[in-house]
């Protein structure tokens, strides 16, 4: 038996912890919980799965207390598998990387060397706009590297948010999270949405110009500046569109309900980094027959991998300086734009029927 420690939100439920719930025969050997004193105190398996433990919101090294605990279920454990529960590819639980057997992450670095910098914020485009735009963020954080060459190929690639239940609903997802948390997480997980090969329904009209949305941008920032800045600047530079162009663009918020159903309506939804790379509103943006419009995802390789440049997805600059350029060359040319949406539609459901070979892949060697 394998147990799987895990901290019982909705990313964790509905996304992060899809493999766990597949119905594989292999997969029964799972044991689950929440309470680290179980797995100190009771617990006679040998392997722990710790996933989305540790985890902060705002960048941040291990906290004393998370170090020692960590330690101690070190020497409880013969084997340690960490999955990082950060939504960003960066250095985030780097500080670990020599008390787990396995680190897995939702995204990683193309380029190994980023895993040796001292970047701000702990992640690459963070590090960006602190550096061109002088952006800081209160209390600041620059990660201190001390990995060593070898060390920098440890992070190992698992899968991000696109295994995950879409539309992503609040009120059944939080009663899941609530019957998770009372220890019937399996309960919680089917409550809160449909299993993930039940999300395509058959689109007939990829991005056509009978949708009526130009161009969807309703984005919120998140709330550490750094991070945030990138959607802060995109909004920016759309409200300084001459009007004829700045109208082409949705933005401002709207309720839960509205939002799914305008992009069903869209031609274009622009989806900028969160608090990761990877975003709920790409995979929403694809599923609901939208072309992706988002910065350059170049840097990282991750699963499911829907970010072809020009085939599954439009790359546009960190500095958004192209926003206008690609929107407009993609509303006027009907044929790729739809190609393209059919693309990532098509490649995205190809990606998640590898889900249980996958898994199998990367964490055989446990079961």
């Amino acid at each position: 038996m394998i147990t799987i420690l895990a901290n019982y939100e909705r990313i964790s439920l509905f996304h992060t912890m899809i493999p766990f719930f597949l119905k594989n025969k292999k997969h029964k050997h799972f044991s689950f919980t929440q309470s680290a004193s179980y797995c100190l105190l009771k617990d006679k398996n040998k392997t722990l799965f710790m996933e989305r433990c540790f985890q902060h919101r705002q960048p941040q090294d291990m906290q004393k207390s998370e170090l020692e605990l960590l330690k101690k279920l070190r020497n409880k454990y013969k084997t340690i598998v960490f999955f990082c529960g950060q939504p960003e590819a960066g250095t985030n639980r780097m500080d670990i990387i020599n008390l787990v057997d396995r680190m897995f992450y939702k995204s990683i670095f193309k380029d190994r060397s980023n895993y040796k910098k001292n970047l701000y914020g702990k992640n690459l485009f963070a590090d960006y706009y602190n550096k061109n735009y002088g952006i800081i963020d209160s209390p600041q954080y620059v990660s201190s590297s001390l990995v060593r060459d070898e060390e920098t190929l440890k992070p190992k690639l698992s899968w991000n948010i696109g295994l995950g239940t879409y539309p992503r609903w609040n009120a059944p997802q939080r009663l899941g999270a609530v019957l998770a948390r009372a220890n019937m997480p399996l309960l919680g997980h089917n409550i809160g949405g449909k299993p993930v090969n039940k999300m395509f329904k058959g689109i007939k009209d990829f991005s056509s110009s009978k949708r009526s949305i130009p161009v969807h941008a309703r984005i919120d920032p998140v709330t550490c500046p750094s991070i945030a800045y990138q959607r802060v600047l995109f909004l920016k530079l759309i409200s300084q569109y001459a009007s004829d162009k700045q109208n082409l663009f949705l933005t401002g918020m709207v309720a839960q309900k509205e939002y799914y159903s305008e992009l069903t309506n869209s031609k274009i939804v622009v989806s900028p980094f969160g608090w990761g790379e990877v975003c709920f509103r790409d995979f929403e943006a694809i599923i609901s027959g939208a072309l992706l419009l988002k910065p350059d995802m170049s840097h990282l390789v991750t699963y499911p991998n829907v970010y072809i440049p020009y085939e599954t997805y439009i790359p546009i600059k960190w500095d958004g300086s192209d926003l206008l350029e690609q929107s407009m060359r993609y509303l006027n040319d009907d044929k790729e734009r739809e190609r393209i949406t059919r693309n990532a539609y098509e490649q995205y459901y190809k990606e998640l029927s590898l889900i249980t070979s996958r898994t199998d892949e990367l964490l055989g060697e446990y079961y």
